[in-house]
């Protein structure tokens, strides 16, 4: 789900985000569960900018067990996004490996942005290779234009199939319709915006084309059973593990 389109428009709202540590943690996270890769290298320049936390009174173990920490929850994040728990764990026995027997400190800090790229091209990878080549292009084309306007005549002008035979394709191999797969990625994605900015919903019912608040909010609930105020006051309230604590 490299989507060009969402980067940059994601780079115009930096505003919108929050930066407390935890909460970056479960954005990044959530970066690597949706593909996202240049916005979780962003995350993570962000949450590397602040000091991490002393878990051995050698500098170069320490690291090592931070390191052996973010795999095991990087893991664990691509595992959720329906990757092969035995391919994960394949990775991360290397990655383990390759910080165990690494021994210059700022090698191992960009290693872990190597991790981060490789558990996003896990998640990439499985989303399509189950299906058949028009299927795996439609997709591909809907996860980078999910900000934008699509239909069903124009994605089978895209595979060269007429609309009825793609739609009868897409069910079958997918699981549902071309519709509401679209439209369950565009709830994925509002509920990335709702829990990690400070966006109003009217301006996430834009950025993802719906043609007005009230429709968005609906197509939300039906989705995930809450509006998506209720959805972002949820993910709030229990999102406090460093400001309830002294």
């Amino acid at each position: 789900m490299n989507n060009a389109l969402i980067m940059e428009k994601m780079k115009n709202m930096e505003g919108y985000f929050m930066h407390p540590s935890y909460t970056l943690e479960k954005k990044l996270l959530s970066e690597i569960r949706m593909g996202f890769l240049e916005e979780a290298h962003r995350t993570l320049d962000l949450i590397n900018s602040t000091e991490r936390a002393h878990l051995s009174k050698d500098p170069l173990r320490s690291l090592k067990n931070s390191l052996i920490i973010s795999c095991a929850l990087f893991a664990r994040a691509a595992i959720e996004a329906n990757v092969q728990p035995e391919d994960v764990f394949t990775l991360s026995d290397v990655f383990i490996l390759h910080i165990e027997t690494t021994s210059q400190l700022e090698e191992l800090r960009q290693f872990e942005y190597e991790m981060v790229r490789q558990y996003i091209q896990l998640v990439n990878n499985t989303e399509v290779q189950s299906y058949s080549q028009p299927i795996t292009a439609v997709i591909k084309h809907i996860h980078n234009n999910i900000t934008e306007p699509i239909t069903v005549n124009e994605l089978a002008a895209l595979v060269s199939k007429s609309p009825d035979y793609l739609s009868k394709l897409f069910k079958k191999e997918v699981g549902q319709t071309i519709s509401s797969y679209i439209l369950v990625h565009k709830v994925e994605l509002a509920k990335y915006f709702l829990e990690f900015t400070s966006m109003k919903v009217i301006d996430i019912a834009v950025l993802l084309n719906f043609c007005n608040q009230g429709y968005f909010s609906s197509t939300f609930k039906r989705f995930t059973g809450v509006s998506p105020m209720e959805h972002k006051m949820r993910k709030r309230s229990v999102e406090t593990p460093e400001t309830g604590q002294d």
